[in-house]
Protein backbone atom coordinates (compact mmCIF):
# COMPACT_ATOMS: atom_id res chain seq x y z
CA UNK A 1 0.00 0.00 0.00
CA UNK A 2 1.36 3.12 -0.95
CA UNK A 3 2.35 6.13 1.68
CA UNK A 4 0.13 8.90 1.52
CA UNK A 5 1.87 12.25 1.76
CA UNK A 6 0.71 15.06 4.30
CA UNK A 7 -1.56 17.01 0.86
CA UNK A 8 -3.36 13.30 0.80
CA UNK A 9 -4.15 12.53 4.04
CA UNK A 10 -5.78 16.36 4.36
CA UNK A 11 -8.31 15.26 1.50
CA UNK A 12 -8.87 12.45 3.46
CA UNK A 13 -9.76 14.23 6.03
CA UNK A 14 -11.91 16.08 4.53
CA UNK A 15 -13.51 13.12 2.59
CA UNK A 16 -13.98 11.64 5.89
CA UNK A 17 -15.73 15.09 7.42
CA UNK A 18 -18.12 15.65 4.36
CA UNK A 19 -19.38 12.15 4.39
CA UNK A 20 -20.09 11.76 7.79
CA UNK A 21 -22.41 15.35 7.23
CA UNK A 22 -24.17 14.46 4.11
CA UNK A 23 -25.04 11.60 6.30
CA UNK A 24 -26.11 13.38 9.11
CA UNK A 25 -28.04 15.98 6.80
CA UNK A 26 -29.62 13.33 4.72
CA UNK A 27 -31.48 11.97 7.36
CA UNK A 28 -32.45 15.18 8.69
CA UNK A 29 -34.21 16.25 5.40
CA UNK A 30 -36.63 13.18 5.93
CA UNK A 31 -37.30 13.24 9.30
CA UNK A 32 -37.42 16.82 9.86
CA UNK A 33 -38.11 18.82 6.03
CA UNK A 34 -40.86 21.39 7.84
CA UNK A 35 -38.48 22.44 10.91
CA UNK A 36 -35.13 23.06 8.77
CA UNK A 37 -37.44 25.75 6.13
CA UNK A 38 -39.18 26.80 9.13
CA UNK A 39 -35.27 27.56 10.42
CA UNK A 40 -34.27 28.86 7.61
CA UNK A 41 -37.19 31.39 7.22
CA UNK A 42 -36.67 32.38 10.93
CA UNK A 43 -33.39 33.40 9.96
CA UNK A 44 -34.18 35.16 7.19
CA UNK A 45 -36.75 36.89 9.44
CA UNK A 46 -33.74 37.72 12.01
CA UNK A 47 -31.70 38.99 9.65
CA UNK A 48 -34.11 41.12 8.42
CA UNK A 49 -33.34 40.58 4.61
CA UNK A 50 -36.88 41.61 3.51
CA UNK A 51 -37.14 38.22 1.12
CA UNK A 52 -40.25 35.92 1.21
CA UNK A 53 -40.56 33.43 3.33
CA UNK A 54 -39.95 29.83 1.69
CA UNK A 55 -43.50 27.71 1.62
CA UNK A 56 -43.41 24.98 3.55
CA UNK A 57 -44.27 21.84 2.15
CA UNK A 58 -45.28 18.43 2.94
CA UNK A 59 -44.80 16.77 -0.51
CA UNK A 60 -41.96 13.90 0.02
CA UNK A 61 -41.22 12.91 -3.97
CA UNK A 62 -38.80 15.33 -4.59
CA UNK A 63 -37.34 14.70 -1.07
CA UNK A 64 -37.01 10.79 -1.51
CA UNK A 65 -34.93 12.23 -4.41
CA UNK A 66 -32.82 14.92 -2.44
CA UNK A 67 -32.04 11.92 0.58
CA UNK A 68 -31.02 9.56 -2.37
CA UNK A 69 -28.43 12.11 -3.84
CA UNK A 70 -27.44 12.62 -0.11
CA UNK A 71 -26.52 8.82 0.59
CA UNK A 72 -24.84 8.85 -3.10
CA UNK A 73 -22.74 11.97 -1.73
CA UNK A 74 -22.23 10.56 1.63
CA UNK A 75 -21.08 7.02 -0.24
CA UNK A 76 -18.60 8.66 -2.72
CA UNK A 77 -17.13 10.33 0.13
CA UNK A 78 -16.25 6.75 1.76
CA UNK A 79 -15.07 5.16 -1.28
CA UNK A 80 -13.16 8.29 -2.00
CA UNK A 81 -11.29 8.70 1.54
CA UNK A 82 -10.33 5.03 1.00
CA UNK A 83 -8.25 5.87 -2.00
CA UNK A 84 -7.55 9.06 -2.14
CA UNK A 85 -5.75 8.74 -5.20
CA UNK A 86 -8.31 7.10 -7.50
CA UNK A 87 -9.83 10.78 -8.71
CA UNK A 88 -13.31 9.86 -10.04
CA UNK A 89 -14.87 9.59 -6.54
CA UNK A 90 -14.02 13.53 -5.95
CA UNK A 91 -14.57 14.57 -9.51
CA UNK A 92 -18.40 13.36 -9.25
CA UNK A 93 -19.02 15.09 -6.03
CA UNK A 94 -17.37 18.11 -7.50
CA UNK A 95 -19.97 17.18 -10.33
CA UNK A 96 -22.75 16.95 -7.71
CA UNK A 97 -22.08 20.01 -5.32
CA UNK A 98 -21.03 22.18 -8.50
CA UNK A 99 -25.00 21.21 -10.04
CA UNK A 100 -26.94 22.01 -6.76
CA UNK A 101 -24.90 25.56 -6.13
CA UNK A 102 -25.38 26.78 -9.66
CA UNK A 103 -29.35 25.63 -9.62
CA UNK A 104 -30.07 26.72 -6.27
CA UNK A 105 -28.20 30.29 -7.29
CA UNK A 106 -30.87 29.72 -10.44
CA UNK A 107 -33.47 29.19 -8.57
CA UNK A 108 -33.00 32.02 -6.52
CA UNK A 109 -32.17 34.57 -9.33
CA UNK A 110 -34.79 33.41 -12.15
CA UNK A 111 -37.82 32.08 -9.13
CA UNK A 112 -38.35 33.49 -6.56
CA UNK A 113 -35.70 35.33 -3.52
CA UNK A 114 -35.70 32.78 -1.11
CA UNK A 115 -33.08 32.89 1.57
CA UNK A 116 -33.48 28.83 1.23
CA UNK A 117 -32.24 28.48 -2.38
CA UNK A 118 -29.36 31.21 -1.41
CA UNK A 119 -28.43 29.11 1.07
CA UNK A 120 -28.02 25.80 -0.94
CA UNK A 121 -25.79 28.65 -3.53
CA UNK A 122 -23.85 29.40 -0.71
CA UNK A 123 -23.36 26.27 1.68
CA UNK A 124 -22.66 24.04 -1.58
CA UNK A 125 -20.73 26.76 -3.16
CA UNK A 126 -18.58 26.77 0.00
CA UNK A 127 -17.92 22.79 0.19
CA UNK A 128 -17.40 22.62 -3.68
CA UNK A 129 -14.12 24.86 -3.29
CA UNK A 130 -12.94 23.92 0.35
CA UNK A 131 -13.54 20.34 -1.56
CA UNK A 132 -11.89 21.19 -4.92
CA UNK A 133 -8.94 23.10 -2.98
CA UNK A 134 -7.68 20.48 -0.98
CA UNK A 135 -8.39 17.81 -3.81
CA UNK A 136 -5.82 19.83 -6.55
CA UNK A 137 -3.02 19.93 -3.58
CA UNK A 138 -3.71 16.72 -3.15
CA UNK A 139 -3.82 16.10 -7.10
CA UNK A 140 -0.59 18.07 -7.65
CA UNK A 141 1.17 15.75 -4.95
CA UNK A 142 0.50 12.80 -6.90
CA UNK A 143 1.42 14.28 -10.59
CA UNK A 144 4.51 14.98 -8.92
CA UNK A 145 5.32 11.23 -7.50
CA UNK A 146 3.19 9.02 -10.47
CA UNK A 147 4.71 11.23 -13.45
CA UNK A 148 7.54 13.20 -14.11
CA UNK A 149 5.38 16.64 -15.78
CA UNK A 150 6.00 18.98 -11.76
CA UNK A 151 9.33 17.50 -10.85
CA UNK A 152 12.10 19.51 -10.02
CA UNK A 153 15.81 19.18 -10.31
CA UNK A 154 16.91 17.83 -7.45
CA UNK A 155 19.35 20.17 -5.13
CA UNK A 156 22.61 20.70 -6.10
CA UNK A 157 24.08 17.10 -5.42
CA UNK A 158 27.22 16.09 -3.90
CA UNK A 159 30.23 14.58 -5.89
CA UNK A 160 30.11 10.98 -5.95
CA UNK A 161 33.99 11.33 -7.07
CA UNK A 162 35.33 10.50 -10.37
CA UNK A 163 34.16 6.74 -11.85
CA UNK A 164 35.05 5.59 -15.43
CA UNK A 165 32.70 4.96 -18.67
CA UNK A 166 34.03 3.16 -21.83
CA UNK A 167 32.07 3.00 -24.81
CA UNK A 168 33.93 1.03 -27.85
CA UNK A 169 32.90 0.97 -31.41
CA UNK A 170 33.83 -1.74 -33.42
CA UNK A 171 32.90 -4.60 -35.66
CA UNK A 172 33.25 -7.66 -33.48
CA UNK A 173 30.96 -7.42 -30.83
CA UNK A 174 32.79 -10.40 -28.54
CA UNK A 175 36.13 -8.71 -28.91
CA UNK A 176 34.54 -4.77 -28.07
CA UNK A 177 32.72 -6.76 -24.99
CA UNK A 178 36.76 -7.71 -23.83
CA UNK A 179 38.09 -4.71 -24.31
CA UNK A 180 35.01 -2.86 -22.71
CA UNK A 181 35.20 -5.14 -19.80
CA UNK A 182 39.20 -4.56 -19.47
CA UNK A 183 39.38 -1.04 -20.09
CA UNK A 184 36.21 -0.22 -17.47
CA UNK A 185 38.42 -2.43 -14.77
CA UNK A 186 35.75 -4.76 -14.52
CA UNK A 187 37.79 -7.53 -13.48
CA UNK A 188 39.95 -5.45 -11.00
CA UNK A 189 36.10 -4.72 -9.62
CA UNK A 190 34.75 -8.05 -9.58
CA UNK A 191 37.95 -9.44 -7.36
CA UNK A 192 38.29 -6.82 -4.90
CA UNK A 193 34.50 -7.32 -3.88
CA UNK A 194 35.08 -11.06 -3.69
CA UNK A 195 38.27 -10.13 -1.54
CA UNK A 196 35.69 -8.05 0.99
CA UNK A 197 33.23 -10.47 0.99
CA UNK A 198 35.21 -13.01 2.73
CA UNK A 199 33.71 -15.74 0.99
CA UNK A 200 35.27 -18.83 -1.36
CA UNK A 201 35.17 -17.98 -4.92
CA UNK A 202 33.11 -21.05 -5.84
CA UNK A 203 30.25 -19.34 -3.01
CA UNK A 204 30.72 -15.80 -4.27
CA UNK A 205 26.99 -15.19 -5.65
CA UNK A 206 27.38 -13.15 -9.17
CA UNK A 207 23.63 -12.20 -10.53
CA UNK A 208 23.30 -10.93 -14.06
CA UNK A 209 20.30 -9.10 -15.17
CA UNK A 210 20.06 -8.78 -18.86
CA UNK A 211 16.43 -7.51 -20.38
CA UNK A 212 14.49 -10.00 -22.29
CA UNK A 213 10.99 -10.00 -20.55
CA UNK A 214 9.44 -7.51 -23.60
CA UNK A 215 10.39 -8.96 -26.37
CA UNK A 216 8.05 -9.85 -28.80
CA UNK A 217 9.81 -11.99 -31.67
CA UNK A 218 13.21 -13.26 -31.89
CA UNK A 219 13.24 -11.96 -35.01
CA UNK A 220 13.78 -8.46 -33.22
CA UNK A 221 17.03 -8.52 -32.01
CA UNK A 222 16.44 -4.94 -30.54
CA UNK A 223 14.19 -5.55 -28.31
CA UNK A 224 16.65 -7.70 -25.94
CA UNK A 225 19.90 -8.32 -24.39
CA UNK A 226 21.97 -10.02 -27.09
CA UNK A 227 22.24 -13.95 -25.54
CA UNK A 228 25.58 -14.46 -27.07
CA UNK A 229 26.79 -11.41 -25.48
CA UNK A 230 25.48 -12.59 -22.35
CA UNK A 231 26.32 -16.04 -22.29
CA UNK A 232 30.16 -14.81 -23.41
CA UNK A 233 30.75 -12.62 -20.85
CA UNK A 234 29.18 -15.29 -18.10
CA UNK A 235 32.03 -17.80 -20.02
CA UNK A 236 34.72 -15.22 -18.82
CA UNK A 237 33.46 -14.92 -15.14
CA UNK A 238 33.37 -18.95 -15.07
CA UNK A 239 36.65 -18.99 -16.50
CA UNK A 240 38.12 -16.83 -13.77
CA UNK A 241 36.67 -18.78 -10.74
CA UNK A 242 33.40 -17.20 -10.29
CA UNK A 243 30.92 -20.15 -10.73
CA UNK A 244 27.78 -19.33 -8.56
CA UNK A 245 26.06 -17.23 -11.61
CA UNK A 246 22.50 -16.61 -11.78
CA UNK A 247 20.52 -14.85 -14.91
CA UNK A 248 17.36 -13.13 -13.42
CA UNK A 249 14.50 -11.77 -14.69
CA UNK A 250 10.94 -11.10 -13.46
CA UNK A 251 7.64 -11.73 -15.26
CA UNK A 252 6.26 -8.42 -17.56
CA UNK A 253 2.55 -6.57 -18.27
CA UNK A 254 2.54 -9.41 -21.28
CA UNK A 255 1.95 -12.04 -19.01
CA UNK A 256 -1.75 -10.85 -18.43
CA UNK A 257 -2.44 -11.39 -22.34
CA UNK A 258 -0.33 -14.17 -23.49
CA UNK A 259 0.33 -17.52 -22.95
CA UNK A 260 4.55 -18.49 -22.32
CA UNK A 261 5.65 -15.27 -20.47
CA UNK A 262 7.22 -17.02 -17.49
CA UNK A 263 10.98 -16.24 -17.66
CA UNK A 264 12.47 -19.91 -18.31
CA UNK A 265 10.31 -19.77 -21.77
CA UNK A 266 11.28 -16.32 -22.53
CA UNK A 267 14.89 -16.84 -22.08
CA UNK A 268 15.04 -20.29 -23.74
CA UNK A 269 13.22 -19.22 -26.27
CA UNK A 270 15.83 -16.17 -27.70
CA UNK A 271 18.53 -18.46 -26.66
CA UNK A 272 19.44 -18.69 -23.46
CA UNK A 273 21.31 -22.17 -22.72
CA UNK A 274 21.67 -22.36 -18.81
CA UNK A 275 25.25 -23.19 -19.79
CA UNK A 276 27.41 -22.26 -16.62
CA UNK A 277 24.16 -20.20 -15.14
CA UNK A 278 21.00 -20.97 -13.65
CA UNK A 279 17.84 -18.96 -15.45
CA UNK A 280 15.35 -17.38 -12.18
CA UNK A 281 12.32 -15.94 -12.60
CA UNK A 282 12.16 -13.70 -10.00
CA UNK A 283 8.29 -13.60 -10.10
CA UNK A 284 7.96 -17.03 -9.09
CA UNK A 285 10.30 -16.71 -6.03
CA UNK A 286 8.87 -13.27 -4.20
CA UNK A 287 9.16 -12.69 -0.91
CA UNK A 288 7.66 -10.21 1.17
CA UNK A 289 10.08 -7.49 2.20
CA UNK A 290 10.51 -4.18 4.16
CA UNK A 291 12.08 -0.81 2.12
CA UNK A 292 11.07 1.43 4.75
CA UNK A 293 9.12 4.51 3.10
CA UNK A 294 8.18 5.57 0.62
CA UNK A 295 7.81 1.74 -0.75
CA UNK A 296 7.21 0.21 2.60
CA UNK A 297 6.17 -3.51 2.64
CA UNK A 298 6.88 -4.88 -1.10
CA UNK A 299 8.51 -8.00 -2.36
CA UNK A 300 11.86 -8.86 -3.38
CA UNK A 301 13.57 -12.14 -5.27
CA UNK A 302 15.69 -13.61 -2.91
CA UNK A 303 18.44 -14.35 -5.49
CA UNK A 304 18.76 -10.65 -6.08
CA UNK A 305 18.35 -9.93 -2.63
CA UNK A 306 20.90 -12.55 -1.42
CA UNK A 307 23.83 -11.64 -4.27
CA UNK A 308 27.36 -10.69 -3.67
CA UNK A 309 27.62 -8.80 -6.68
CA UNK A 310 24.83 -7.54 -9.30
CA UNK A 311 24.99 -6.71 -12.87
CA UNK A 312 22.66 -4.79 -15.34
CA UNK A 313 23.48 -5.96 -18.82
CA UNK A 314 20.71 -3.62 -20.40
CA UNK A 315 19.97 -3.40 -24.35
CA UNK A 316 20.17 0.20 -26.10
CA UNK A 317 16.79 0.98 -26.36
CA UNK A 318 14.34 4.64 -26.79
CA UNK A 319 11.64 4.21 -24.38
CA UNK A 320 8.33 5.85 -24.68
CA UNK A 321 7.22 6.69 -21.16
CA UNK A 322 10.82 7.92 -19.97
CA UNK A 323 12.96 8.70 -23.10
CA UNK A 324 15.25 5.62 -22.95
CA UNK A 325 15.53 2.56 -21.47
CA UNK A 326 19.48 1.58 -19.83
CA UNK A 327 21.21 0.10 -16.79
CA UNK A 328 19.17 1.63 -14.52
CA UNK A 329 15.26 1.28 -16.44
CA UNK A 330 16.45 -2.16 -16.44
CA UNK A 331 16.85 -3.05 -12.67
CA UNK A 332 12.89 -1.74 -12.73
CA UNK A 333 12.91 -5.45 -14.26
CA UNK A 334 13.91 -7.01 -11.11
CA UNK A 335 10.59 -5.32 -9.21
CA UNK A 336 9.05 -8.89 -8.78
CA UNK A 337 5.15 -8.45 -9.79
CA UNK A 338 4.17 -9.56 -12.51
CA UNK A 339 1.09 -6.87 -13.40
CA UNK A 340 3.29 -4.01 -13.37
CA UNK A 341 1.48 -2.18 -15.34
CA UNK A 342 -0.87 -2.04 -12.47
CA UNK A 343 1.57 -2.55 -9.65
CA UNK A 344 4.10 -0.03 -10.48
CA UNK A 345 2.32 2.66 -13.19
CA UNK A 346 -1.05 2.94 -11.77
CA UNK A 347 -0.73 2.30 -7.81
CA UNK A 348 2.47 3.32 -7.72
CA UNK A 349 5.20 4.29 -10.30
CA UNK A 350 7.84 2.58 -12.23
CA UNK A 351 11.02 4.94 -11.64
CA UNK A 352 11.26 5.50 -7.93
CA UNK A 353 10.25 2.01 -6.37
CA UNK A 354 13.31 0.76 -8.89
CA UNK A 355 15.73 3.85 -7.02
CA UNK A 356 14.27 2.20 -3.40
CA UNK A 357 15.07 -0.91 -4.67
CA UNK A 358 18.75 0.34 -5.81
CA UNK A 359 19.14 1.62 -2.41
CA UNK A 360 18.77 -1.68 -0.84
CA UNK A 361 20.33 -3.93 -3.62
CA UNK A 362 23.13 -1.80 -5.31
CA UNK A 363 24.40 -2.76 -8.46
CA UNK A 364 28.20 -3.34 -8.84
CA UNK A 365 28.54 -2.86 -12.82
CA UNK A 366 26.61 -1.96 -15.44
CA UNK A 367 26.84 -2.64 -19.38
CA UNK A 368 24.94 -1.39 -22.59
CA UNK A 369 24.58 -3.87 -24.99
CA UNK A 370 24.47 -1.09 -28.03
CA UNK A 371 25.71 -3.33 -30.92
CA UNK A 372 21.92 -3.12 -32.76
CA UNK A 373 19.99 -0.54 -31.43
CA UNK A 374 16.15 -0.25 -31.47
CA UNK A 375 15.32 3.66 -31.95
CA UNK A 376 12.15 5.88 -32.46
CA UNK A 377 8.93 6.63 -30.34
CA UNK A 378 8.22 2.79 -29.33
CA UNK A 379 11.98 1.41 -29.25
CA UNK A 380 11.43 -0.58 -25.94
CA UNK A 381 8.26 -2.77 -27.86
CA UNK A 382 9.73 -2.87 -31.21
CA UNK A 383 11.99 -1.65 -34.16
CA UNK A 384 11.30 -2.08 -37.88
CA UNK A 385 14.52 0.03 -38.69
CA UNK A 386 17.07 -1.34 -36.44
CA UNK A 387 20.40 1.07 -35.78
CA UNK A 388 23.53 -0.88 -35.91
CA UNK A 389 25.31 1.37 -33.70
CA UNK A 390 27.99 -0.89 -32.99
CA UNK A 391 28.79 -0.06 -29.51
CA UNK A 392 28.82 -1.55 -26.14
CA UNK A 393 29.23 0.50 -23.15
CA UNK A 394 30.83 -0.79 -19.49
CA UNK A 395 31.20 1.25 -16.19
CA UNK A 396 30.79 0.72 -12.41
CA UNK A 397 28.59 3.29 -11.85
CA UNK A 398 25.37 2.63 -13.59
CA UNK A 399 24.50 6.71 -13.34
CA UNK A 400 27.36 7.15 -15.60
CA UNK A 401 26.80 3.94 -18.00
CA UNK A 402 23.52 5.94 -18.19
CA UNK A 403 24.71 9.48 -18.83
CA UNK A 404 26.54 8.26 -21.69
CA UNK A 405 24.41 6.14 -22.97
CA UNK A 406 22.07 9.19 -22.86
CA UNK A 407 24.30 11.48 -24.36
CA UNK A 408 25.15 8.98 -27.36
CA UNK A 409 21.50 9.26 -27.85
CA UNK A 410 21.51 12.70 -28.30
CA UNK A 411 20.05 13.80 -25.16
CA UNK A 412 20.64 15.69 -22.37
CA UNK A 413 20.90 13.71 -19.43
CA UNK A 414 21.31 16.46 -17.28
CA UNK A 415 17.41 17.35 -17.83
CA UNK A 416 15.26 16.77 -14.62
CA UNK A 417 12.45 15.81 -17.46
CA UNK A 418 15.09 13.42 -19.23
CA UNK A 419 15.61 9.83 -18.04
CA UNK A 420 13.27 9.65 -14.96
CA UNK A 421 15.58 7.53 -13.62
CA UNK A 422 18.75 9.26 -13.66
CA UNK A 423 17.07 12.58 -12.34
CA UNK A 424 15.90 10.13 -9.32
CA UNK A 425 19.39 8.28 -8.63
CA UNK A 426 21.40 11.51 -8.82
CA UNK A 427 18.73 12.74 -6.13
CA UNK A 428 19.41 9.90 -4.67
CA UNK A 429 22.71 8.63 -4.76
CA UNK A 430 24.80 11.96 -5.50
CA UNK A 431 26.74 12.82 -9.28
CA UNK A 432 29.36 11.20 -10.59
CA UNK A 433 32.37 13.07 -12.36
CA UNK A 434 32.51 11.13 -15.07
CA UNK A 435 35.87 9.97 -17.06
CA UNK A 436 34.32 8.90 -20.47
CA UNK A 437 36.75 7.27 -22.74
CA UNK A 438 36.19 5.85 -26.36
CA UNK A 439 33.68 6.98 -28.75
CA UNK A 440 32.11 10.13 -27.78
CA UNK A 441 29.94 10.47 -31.22
CA UNK A 442 26.03 10.79 -31.18
CA UNK A 443 24.25 7.96 -32.52
CA UNK A 444 23.56 8.62 -36.51
CA UNK A 445 20.91 8.14 -37.83
CA UNK A 446 18.96 8.33 -34.66
CA UNK A 447 15.08 9.36 -33.79
CA UNK A 448 14.38 10.04 -29.65
CA UNK A 449 10.89 9.87 -28.31
CA UNK A 450 8.45 13.09 -29.46
CA UNK A 451 7.81 15.15 -25.98
CA UNK A 452 3.87 15.49 -26.71
CA UNK A 453 3.47 11.98 -27.20
CA UNK A 454 5.66 10.87 -23.80
CA UNK A 455 3.79 13.40 -21.46
CA UNK A 456 0.61 12.50 -22.54
CA UNK A 457 1.10 8.71 -22.33
CA UNK A 458 2.55 9.78 -18.60
CA UNK A 459 -0.49 10.72 -17.51
CA UNK A 460 -2.93 8.14 -19.54
CA UNK A 461 -0.60 5.02 -17.94
CA UNK A 462 -2.35 5.85 -14.83
CA UNK A 463 -6.08 4.89 -15.44
CA UNK A 464 -5.63 1.17 -15.61
CA UNK A 465 -8.74 0.14 -16.96
CA UNK A 466 -8.52 2.78 -19.88
CA UNK A 467 -4.53 1.89 -20.46
CA UNK A 468 -4.71 -2.01 -19.81
CA UNK A 469 -7.10 -2.05 -22.45
CA UNK A 470 -5.26 -0.47 -25.07
CA UNK A 471 -2.03 -2.24 -24.20
CA UNK A 472 -4.09 -5.39 -24.67
CA UNK A 473 -5.09 -4.48 -27.88
CA UNK A 474 -2.10 -2.43 -29.54
CA UNK A 475 0.83 -5.67 -28.99
CA UNK A 476 1.01 -8.29 -30.63
CA UNK A 477 3.43 -11.64 -30.52
CA UNK A 478 4.58 -14.24 -32.55
CA UNK A 479 2.87 -17.53 -32.36
CA UNK A 480 5.26 -19.21 -29.81
CA UNK A 481 3.16 -16.62 -27.01
CA UNK A 482 -0.28 -17.95 -28.14
CA UNK A 483 -3.18 -15.13 -27.12
CA UNK A 484 -4.99 -15.83 -23.42
CA UNK A 485 -8.70 -15.83 -23.37
CA UNK A 486 -9.61 -12.07 -23.66
CA UNK A 487 -12.49 -9.95 -22.72
CA UNK A 488 -14.67 -9.27 -26.22
CA UNK A 489 -14.29 -5.52 -26.68
CA UNK A 490 -10.38 -6.11 -26.71
CA UNK A 491 -11.08 -8.97 -29.40
CA UNK A 492 -12.78 -6.42 -31.29
CA UNK A 493 -10.20 -3.84 -31.23
CA UNK A 494 -6.97 -6.32 -31.74
CA UNK A 495 -9.15 -7.08 -34.98
CA UNK A 496 -10.23 -3.58 -36.39
CA UNK A 497 -6.15 -2.21 -35.32
CA UNK A 498 -4.44 -6.25 -36.74
CA UNK A 499 -4.53 -4.13 -40.58
CA UNK A 500 -2.70 -1.18 -39.19
CA UNK A 501 -0.28 -3.29 -37.06
CA UNK A 502 0.68 -5.41 -39.50
CA UNK A 503 3.16 -2.44 -40.76
CA UNK A 504 4.83 -2.31 -37.03
CA UNK A 505 4.81 -5.91 -36.41
CA UNK A 506 6.41 -7.65 -39.24
CA UNK A 507 7.13 -10.93 -37.85
CA UNK A 508 4.03 -11.33 -35.03
CA UNK A 509 1.04 -13.47 -35.48
CA UNK A 510 -1.98 -10.35 -35.19
CA UNK A 511 -4.78 -12.73 -34.86
CA UNK A 512 -6.28 -13.63 -31.41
Amino acid sequence: MHTLVKEERRLKLVLRISGVVYLVVGFAFVLAPVPILQGINLTSDWLNLGLPLAPLTVEKFWLSLAFSMMMTIATLCYLGQRNVRQSGYVIALLISKTSSALSGLAFFLFSAHYLAYLAIFLVDGSIFWITLYFFLQAQRVFFATQTAMLRQPPPAPESTGPTKVVALTGEDKFELLDRVLEQAGFWQIIEDHFRKSGLARQDFSVVVKPNFMFMHSKKDSTSYTDPELVEAFIDRMVARGFTKVFLVEAQSTYGNYYNNREVAKVAAYVGYTGKNYRIVDLTEEMEPYDYGPPLGQHYVGPTWRDADFRISFAKNKTHVFCHYTLTLKNIYGTLPMQNKLKEYHTKREYDWPTIESLKKFPVHFGLIDAFVSADGPFGVILCTDPKRTKTIIGGENLLAVDWVGAKKMGLNPDDPKVGRYLPLAVGAFGKPEIIWEGDQSVYHPWENVNEPLLQFLDVVEEAYAFSNWWFASLTAMDEYFTVKKLAWPIILMRKILAPVKRWYYLYDYLGV
